[in-house]
């Protein structure tokens, strides 16, 4: 129990807030519970190349300097969603078993108390590649339950109270309301164990919305996450009443009275940023806090232990190889992005060509261009003795490889007429 007089007189019996209390961690815990360091282990080095490429992947991971603020914001949003939401004063969660059980329907189910300022939000920016969506899985894997449902006192009526913390839901391709609504059903359903997506109603949206709505309050939702929000349409260019835009998850923040935290890439400032749009969709998109997330800078320590680990516990080259030119190199190529350092290291462990000090800047290079699918976005080649200076000059023993640009091929007068037609008609449809 908390030693803070004013935490006490907020929680006031709500079994909701004493649990988040109870599973708060330290700085130290969250670090421990989030790195993953396989090659780290005495052998490792010794391991099957498809052994490291597995572990590169899915048991390769060091905690971000600013993971424990992100983490405490996590709970200070789930906490504040909480204290207008009170078991012992809203018994609506007595209705979960008869809705998943058949015996009532949700029409039958009474509209929610009402809620006042229960809800907050707040948006995570980065670039794609960033680990942004893998930071926030692992940190809302912190707030797993082991057992859904409270211990019946007095306060919950004598019910065990289904609970869960949070779900986590992506934007749909499609970007249609109803998958991404059906979407969250089905996570509080894999979270619960439920059924409550095989009830999901097919008449009207907003039998869709409603129903999200009630069955987000009877189990106590904290948090809702939603990831890619880049992908959401801007109301004011979309068409269709059905699509997933910026205005409809605005009106379901407001009728859901719970917690939000949107994910997605800089060009979300495109959907919600935009000039004209009105103030009030950027007061609420970040009504509790906007954190842009980094790349790495090249002077980081947790980039400099990222390097380290994969050029020598993956890659098993010697320590003296890696001296500032070739990390200078590497953060040439990979921008301090996560991403791009995995998969580069990937590239070089399933090529299994032989790695030597005089070829290492050169094998560097082949696998950055041969990691990108976009010509445009493979950098010049990169070369040693100099920081984009005059001075820099190319490494000895190694080959250079001249390319010469080719000559557009002349293109039929049919097939040239054609492109102008299509790009006639794009030019239209970027004017309407």
């Amino acid at each position: 129990m908390t030693n803070d007089p004013f935490m006490t007189k907020w929680i006031d019996g709500n079994p909701f807030i004493t649990l988040l209390e109870q599973m708060k961690l330290t700085e130290s815990e969250l670090l421990g519970a989030l790195e993953e360091r396989d090659d780290a282990e005495e052998g490792f080095h010794l391991a099957p190349v498809a052994t490291k490429i597995t572990g590169l992947s899915k048991r390769f991971y060091i905690p971000p300097p600013y993971c424990y603020e992100l983490y405490n914001h996590l709970y200070q949003m789930m906490l504040m969603g909480y204290l207008n939401r009170h078991p012992k004063t809203d018994d609506y969660d007595k209705y979960l078993h008869d809705i998943d059980s058949g015996a009532k329907k949700i029409r039958e189910i009474p509209k929610p108390p009402l809620v006042i300022d229960a809800g907050t939000m707040s948006l995570a920016t980065g670039r794609s590649g960033n680990g942004k969506s893998t930071l926030f899985d692992k940190l809302l894997g912190c707030f797993e339950l082991k057992n859904h449902f409270h211990t019946p006192c007095a306060e919950t009526g004598g019910r065990r109270l289904p609970q869960v913390l949070w779900v986590k839901v992506g934007i749909k391709s499609t970007r249609s309301q109803r998958p991404f609504l059906l979407s969250i059903i089905n996570a509080i359903d894999e979270q619960l164990g439920s059924n409550l997506a095989s009830r999901f109603p097919s008449a009207t949206v907003g039998d869709e919305i409603s129903y999200v709505i009630k069955m987000c309050r009877m189990v106590g939702l904290g948090l809702l996450v939603v990831d890619d929000v880049q992908f959401l349409l801007n109301a004011k260019k979309t068409k269709g009443a059905n699509k997933l835009t910026n205005e409809f998850l605005e009106d379901l923040y407001n009728d859901l009275c719970v917690p939000m935290f949107l994910i997605g890439t800089p060009e979300v400032t495109d959907v919600f940023a935009e000039k004209g749009q009105l103030e009030q969709t950027e007061r609420r998109l970040i009504s509790n806090g906007f954190f842009q997330i980094p790349d790495y800078a090249p002077d980081s320590v947790t980039w400099a232990e990222l390097v380290k680990a994969s050029m020598l516990n993956f890659l098993c080259l010697k320590p003296d190889w890696l001296n500032e030119d070739v990390k200078q190199l590497i953060y040439y190529y990979c921008e301090g992005n996560i991403g791009k350092l995995k998969r580069l290291t990937g590239y070089l462990l399933k090529s299994q060509q032989k790695v030597k000090k005089e070829n290492l800047p050169a094998l560097l290079y082949e696998a950055h261009c041969g990691t990108h699918i976009r010509g445009e976005s493979i950098k010049p080649r990169m070369m040693l003795g100099g920081r984009g200076t005059s001075s820099q000059k190319e490494v000895k023993n190694e080959p250079i490889v001249e390319t010469q640009e080719k000559q557009p091929e002349p293109i039929e007068p049919k097939v040239q007429a054609r492109l102008d037609r299509i790009k006639a008609f794009e030019q239209q449809d970027m004017e309407d």
